[in-house]
């Protein structure tokens, strides 16, 4: 009897340690973009009015972009589509290995700020797709490909670092060329937060 009551707090402990991991795997590799910390703090007033008021995003000519990939850094990420969330803040991809492509904003290819976004590690606190992201040096190549299967390549040329709730509209309104915006989080980890203290944005130049 008593080797039964051993075995069943055996099997409980099991289950529940299984449950427990299991969570942390789902949160590690893909959650809720609504829900979690947002790697870009709210989007300027401007920004905000004209994603509002766009039901669906004019396609850009070279189709939506498909591919982020950043040889130096061994990065060959697959890009989703991200708009606004419900706290007017631009949303993020929904797992750890993909960027996200902000798609009321300029396109690859085009004239203004191209802003993708992705995360430096996971909830297990293991890489995630831009970790490294920081390692790049100006005149690095960055290639995003298109929907219409041609590339688009770029040429590190700037890095900022921002506080996580500063709003510099640089980032998304600089239209006076053809640029790529790399957003991820950096800096100090701050619980009550539940984000980074800083924000690095790399700026490339279209080629």
């Amino acid at each position: 009897m008593k080797y039964k009551k051993t075995s069943y707090i055996v099997l409980a402990a099991t289950l529940t340690a299984v449950f427990v991991f299991g969570a942390v795997l789902v949160h590690a590799f893909w959650y809720d973009g609504e829900t979690e910390a947002k790697i870009y703090p709210d989007l300027n007033q401007e920004n905000k009015l004209q994603a509002s008021a766009v039901s669906a995003p004019e396609v850009p000519a070279l189709g939506n972009p498909l591919r982020l990939v950043i040889p130096t850094l061994d990065i060959d990420a697959k890009i989703q589509n991200v708009g606004i969330n419900k706290k007017g803040n631009m949303s993020v991809p929904n797992n750890y290995t993909d960027v996200g492509w902000y798609k009321y904003g300029a396109a690859p290819g085009m004239m203004g700020s191209a802003v993708m976004a992705g995360h430096v590690d996971n909830g297990a606190a293991l890489p995630a797709v831009f970790k490294h992201l920081e390692d790049l040096k100006a005149g690095d190549d960055i290639y995003v490909e298109m929907e219409n299967g041609e590339e688009v390549r770029y040429v590190v040329s700037g890095f900022e670092t921002y506080g996580f709730d500063e709003k510099p509209e640089s980032v998304f309104a600089e239209n006076d060329a053809r640029y790529l915006k790399l957003i991820t989080c950096t800096g100090k980890w701050m619980p009550a937060h539940k984000t980074h203290d800083k924000r690095l944005v790399v700026t490339a130049v279209q080629i």
